[in-house]
C-alpha cells in the first residue's frame, strides 16, 4: 500500500423524501405485490417533485456534506459530478452546482476550484471516484485539501410499462481525500471491460426517458461484469493484493461486494453468474454441480446473448436456491442491497447508496475488510475495483443516516405521483412553470430545489436556477 493512502473520507446521500411504495403500484396497476418485492424486488422508490432534478438533488447532497464535515470551500481543490438526467448538452453540471452552492457560502467562494461532469450511463459516478482518488495524490493535491465527487440521477419510465417499478431517484456526495475514513482506495487492485453496444439502454436527441431492451441489458450487465472479474483477478494476483490458498478462487477472498442495482434480482443474479463461473472449478463446491448438473455451455454464442438465454436464465436461477449461494448472497452482498431496495434504481448514484447501506446495516464489525465495488454503464462498461475500510472507520460510518431519513419519507398516492410524473418533463423544458402547479411547500432543511427554467425560444432558454431552502 502506498504511504498516502487516499478515498472516501465522509459522504451523503440524499434522496427525495417522497416516495410510491410497491403496494400502492401493485394495487394501482392490478399486479400481486410479489411481483414486485420478490419478483424484481423493489420494495418502493424515491420520487422527486417536479422542482428537485439532477442538480438540486447534487447541490443538497454537498451542502449537507461540508454542513456536516465543517468542510470550508477554499479546501475544495475538484467538483466532479457524474450524472445521466442532464438535458444540457454543453455546460457541464458542476458550474450549477457551485451557483446554488454559492447561495450558502457566498458569491465566488467556489471560484477556484476545476472539475468536469462525467457522462457513461450509471457507471459514471465509480469512475468519477477512481480519477478524482487519483487526482488526491500528494503530487496534485495540497495537504489539507479535499475533493468532491457527487453522482446523481432520477431515473424515470413511462407510466404503467414493464419499467415503471424500478424507477428511483438519489445523490451522493463523496468527499475524497488522503484520510480515507471509510473506504480507502486499492492501487491498481482492478479490472474493466468496454464493449460496443448501442441497442441495450439509450437516450437519444435529449430523451428524458431511457429506450430499454431489457433482455439485452441484462445479458449486456452479466457478460461485462463477469470480463471485468477476469482482469481484476489478474490484477489483485499481480499486485499481491489477493493470492488465493488452494482450493479457494480469489471470490472467496473478498469480504463484501456491492453491485450497480437496478433491482435487487439483478444484483442477485450478477452475483450466482459470477459464483458459478469461479466456483465451478473448485473440488469443495462440486458437490453444488452435482446437484444442479452441467452448466450450460457457451459455445460460440457470443456472451452477451448467451448470458440472457433461457437455458443459462434456468441454471442460474436454479444456482441462485443453493442453500450456500443464498447465504454467501445474505453474508456478502445483502447489507448493501437493504437501502437500494426502497430507493429504486439511482443509476450513477446506485453503488455508492449500496455503500451507505453496508455501512449502516451490516452488524460485522468491518474494520480492514476488503469491499469490491462493481460499477456497470450501458453502452457497455464494467469496472471493478478494490477497496479496503480502514480501521477507524467507526466515527464516520455511525453519522451515517440515511435509512433513518428513508422511515420519514412521505408515502405519495397513485394520483399525486401520476401527476407529477406527468408535469416533469413540463417543468424541465420551461413550458410549464414550477409556480404554476401544486407543489410540496416544505423540505428537509437545507435543500435546494429548482426554482425556474427559461422557456424554449426565449433569451434565456433551458438556464436553471435554484433556490435553497433553508
Amino acid at each position: 500500500m502506498p504511504s498516502k493512502p487516499v478515498g472516501i473520507e465522509a459522504m451523503y446521500v440524499y434522496t427525495p423524501q417522497f416516495c410510491v411504495t410497491s403496494e400502492t403500484l401493485a394495487n394501482a396497476r392490478g399486479a400481486k405485490l410479489t411481483h414486485f418485492t420478490e419478483g424484481i424486488g423493489i420494495g418502493s422508490f424515491s420520487f422527486p417533485p417536479p422542482n428537485e432534478d439532477h442538480v438540486s438533488m447534487a447541490a443538497t447532497a454537498a451542502l449537507r456534506l461540508m454542513k456536516e464535515q465543517d468542510i470550508d470551500p477554499r479546501d475544495i481543490a475538484r467538483i466532479d459530478l457524474a450524472t445521466e438526467s442532464s438535458r444540457e448538452g454543453s455546460r457541464g453540471a458542476p458550474s450549477d452546482v457551485v451557483g446554488a452552492l454559492e447561495q450558502a457560502f457566498g458569491t465566488n467562494s467556489f471560484r477556484h476550484v476545476a472539475g468536469v461532469e462525467y457522462k457513461f450511463a450509471c457507471i459514471g459516478g465509480v469512475e468519477a471516484l477512481r480519477n478524482s482518488c487519483a487526482l488526491a495524490a500528494p503530487d496534485w493535491l495540497p495537504e489539507g485539501r479535499h475533493n468532491i465527487v457527487i453522482a446523481t440521477d432520477f431515473a424515470r419510465y413511462h407510466l404503467r410499462s414493464g419499467e415503471e417499478p424500478t424507477q428511483g431517484a438519489a445523490a451522493a456526495a463523496l468527499l475524497i481525500g488522503r484520510k480515507p475514513r471509510l473506504l480507502e482506495i486499492v492501487p491498481r487492485a482492478y479490472g474493466s471491460a468496454m464493449r460496443y453496444e448501442p441497442g441495450d439502454f439509450s437516450k437519444p436527441g435529449g430523451r428524458s426517458i431511457a429506450n430499454v431492451n431489457g433482455g439485452l441489458s441484462v445479458g449486456s450487465y452479466l457478460s461485462e461484469m463477469r470480463t471485468a472479474w477476469s482482469g481484476f483477478i489478474a490484477a489483485v494476483k499481480e499486485t499481491g493484493f489477493i493470492v488465493p490458498s488452494s482450493g479457494m478462487c480469489v471470490s472467496d477472498s473478498i469480504d463484501k461486494g456491492i453491485w450497480h442495482n437496478p433491482h435487487l434480482k439483478q444484483v442477485q443474479s450478477a452475483h450466482a453468474s459470477l459464483l458459478m463461473h469461479e466456483w465451478i472449478g473448485l473440488p469443495s463446491k462440486q458437490d453444488i454441480f452435482r446437484n444442479l448438473g452441467t452448466p450450460p455451455e457457451r459455445g460460440e454464442t457470443p456472451d452477451h446473448v448467451f448470458y440472457a438465454s433461457q437455458p443459462y436464465k434456468d441454471y442460474r436461477k436454479r444456482f441462485m436456491k443453493e442453500p450456500v449461494v443464498v447465504r454467501d448472497f445474505d453474508k456478502r452482498i445483502k447489507p448493501s442491497t437493504v437501502a437500494p431496495f426502497d430507493i429504486g434504481n439511482s443509476y450513477s448514484a446506485s453503488v455508492f447508496v449500496g455503500i451507505d447501506s453496508l455501512f449502516e446495516t451490516d452488524p460485522e464489525d468491518l474494520a480492514g475488510k476488503t469491499v469490491v465495488l462493481a460499477g456497470y454503464g450501458s453502452g457497455s462498461h464494467a469496472l471493478i475495483q478494490a477497496t479496503r475500510v480502514p480501521e477507524d472507520y467507526m466515527p464516520v460510518a455511525k453519522r451515517l443516516d440515511l435509512m433513518n431519513r428513508l422511515k420519514r419519507r412521505e408515502h405519495l398516492s397513485i394520483g399525486a405521483y401520476e401527476t407529477w410524473h406527468d408535469f416533469h418533463d413540463g417543468v424541465q423544458s420551461g413550458l410549464v412553470k414550477p409556480s404554476d402547479i401544486s407543489l410540496p411547500r416544505s423540505f428537509a432543511s437545507p435543500t435546494f430545489v429548482l426554482s425556474s427554467v427559461g422557456a424554449i425560444k426565449s433569451p434565456t432558454e433551458g438556464q436553471r436556477t435554484y433556490a435553497l431552502v433553508a
